[in-house]
Formats: structure tokens, sequence, C-alpha cells
């Protein structure tokens, strides 16, 4: 598998986190950012949506690439955050970008480990079924669900969509993946099916839309599956810390990733950092970092190590081979 192109979208509408220091005062909203690292982030304002960052990322990479429209063979759209529940986004994005009606297109409903995720699910349509290219675009809007007056919340998401060309090739491609579901409800919607929607019962309020997130169990999960799963990662494709040029984590928020660097013996250098300006992005904040973070890194050929873990819980990692991919430059749409 080879990446052949990448490009991601955010909104243009920025939002500090110094704005909230008449809701929270000024002593929390600083504790916050000290242990977060998030001093802003990309919003989408009302009516926007996942598809329009992903759409909007896809066309640059087109423009940018001059690679046929046709030649695209498979669409995945990763997202926790899609246009309706019916039906799948995938199928309006096709429409949208003018893709073959050969390909095939499918919704996967994953956030923190979506990039990662969708590697894996790339390689697997490669080598599988023998496709030549495929589309992923991971993406998510989680300002939309997050209760504004929760303070251990609001603060952290932000708003941004990727799109990933990948080729077939022999590269290295090596991965891990696994998933604990008696973590499921460590961050959560309260609603669904199983709870609330249901046409022949009141509609259920509006605050069951926020996300539910228990911080400590996550830190918990996280510290005790990700350095394990790096390692183990790193004895699969044989290659050292000194060898690959670059872990990039999901931007889960700093106390996490430098507890996660010191626990698996990675040099901050090599660990970039795109949630100062960006936040949490879920399963955009690893495409984000390295269209935002590391385009002197990704000018020549270099080993990466792509960690996701969070909500499921889940945890998923690759470890492959930039090798003259092209990188485009970050897209701020008006959504």
């Amino acid at each position: 598998m080879r990446i052949n192109s990448l490009a991601c979208a955010v909104p243009v509408n920025k939002v500090f986190s110094t704005d909230y220091v008449s809701v929270f005062g000024e002593e929390t909203v600083e504790k916050i950012v000290v242990n977060t690292g998030i001093k802003e982030r990309r919003v989408v304002r009302s009516g926007g949506c996942t598809s329009d960052l992903c759409i909007a990322a896809a066309k640059a990479l087109f423009e940018k690439t001059g690679v046929s429209r046709d030649s695209v063979e498979a669409i995945v759209f990763i997202s926790q955050s899609p246009d309706y529940l019916v039906p799948a986004t995938s199928g309006i994005i096709q429409a949208e970008l003018q893709l073959p009606e050969t390909v095939f297109a499918f919704d996967v409903n994953q956030g923190c480990t979506g990039f990662t995720d969708g590697l894996i699910i790339a390689q697997s349509l490669l080598k599988g079924l023998g496709m030549k290219r495929v589309l992923l675009l991971a993406g998510d809007t989680p300002s939309k669900t997050v209760d504004p007056n929760d303070q251990g919340t609001v603060m952290l998401f932000g708003d941004a969509g990727s799109a990933t060309l990948i080729e077939a090739s022999d590269d290295p491609f090596h991965y891990i993946a696994g998933t604990d579901g008696t973590g499921a409800m460590v961050i959560h919607q309260k609603i669904g099916y199983r709870n609330g929607l249901d046409v022949a019962k009141p509609m259920p309020p509006i605050s069951q839309l926020s996300v539910n997130l228990d911080g400590a169990k996550v830190y918990e999960f996280t510290i005790d599956r990700v350095p394990d799963m790096t390692k183990e990662l790193m004895k699969k494709s044989s290659w050292s810390v000194e060898e690959i040029d670059a872990f990039v984590f999901h931007q889960a928020n700093q106390y996490i990733m430098r507890n996660l660097a010191r626990m698996s013996k990675i040099p901050m250098p090599k660990l970039p950092v795109s949630l100062d300006e960006f936040g949490n992005t879920s399963s955009a904040s690893i495409p984000l970092t390295m269209v935002t973070r590391m385009q002197d890194t990704l000018e020549k050929s270099a080993k990466l190590v792509l960690v996701g873990f969070g909500v499921g819980l889940a945890w998923s990692a690759v470890a492959l081979e930039w090798n003259n991919g092209i990188i485009c430059p970050l897209v701020e749409l008006e959504c």
C-alpha cells in the first residue's frame, strides 16, 4: 500500500480557549489549557457538516495531483458525525465528487481510530479484492455534540475532514488493532435507537445528543493499551525508534501524549503535535497533523508509525513507508 496524496480541510471559524474565561473563570481555563495544550480550535457554523470538509479536501487533492476521478474504485467514509442516519454519506460524496457509479462506497462508524482503521480497510480492499486505488475520507464535527456548559469537553474538540488517496503497492505495511467493548460507554452519546429514537414515542431531549466522556477511564485505558501496542508494532515491522522518522498519535490531549511518549521511550521531537491549534479532531487528527506539522519530514521518504486510540474502546496502529506522496496545502472552508 502506498499513500499517493493527502489533504485536509478545516472551517475558517476559530474559537479560542480564552473565549471561555467569562463562562468558567480565568483560573479554570488556564488549568485546562495547561493540561490539554489546546489554545484554539476550528468549529463549523450552523449547517456545516463533516462531508463538506471531506469533499473540500478531496477536491483539493484531485486538483493538486491530477489523478483521474474515474480511477477511484472505492470510497471509505469514516466518521461519527455523518450527514444523516440514512442514507450513507459516502453515496452523497460519490455524487458530489462525480466519481464513477462503479465505485464501492460505504460508511464506517468510528472516531479516534478512524484514520488508522481506514488505512487497514483500504489495504484489505487493495490486497483482498485487487483494487488499484481507494479514496479514504476521515473526519468529524464533534463540536456539534459537546455541551457548552461542560468544561471537560467544550474546549477539547475541533472539527476537520481529510482525504487520502491510497494505491496498491508492495511497500511495507504492518498493523495492529483491537477492541474492548466492555468500555464502550466510557465515551458515548445517549441518543440512539436503543434509547429514544422511535417514531411512536416523543423525541428525546436534546441533551441526549451531547457526548459523555469519563476522562479518568479514558486515560487509564490509553496508558494501559497504547505503549504496549506501539512496542508490539515496532517488533512486527522490525523498525527501531531510531529508524522511525515520526510517530503520529491521535491528538487526544497534551497530558496523554507526553505520558505515551515517555512510556514508549519516544523522543518528543519525533511526536508532532497539532492539537494546540486545532484541538482533538477525532478521526481527522492524524492526517491533520501530517498536513500541518510534517511538511519537511514528508518531502522525502519516511518511516511512519500512526497510532489511533479512544472511543470504542478501540485501538489501532499502522507502520508504513511514506514514499514520494503529495501533501496538499490546508483548505480553510466557509462552512
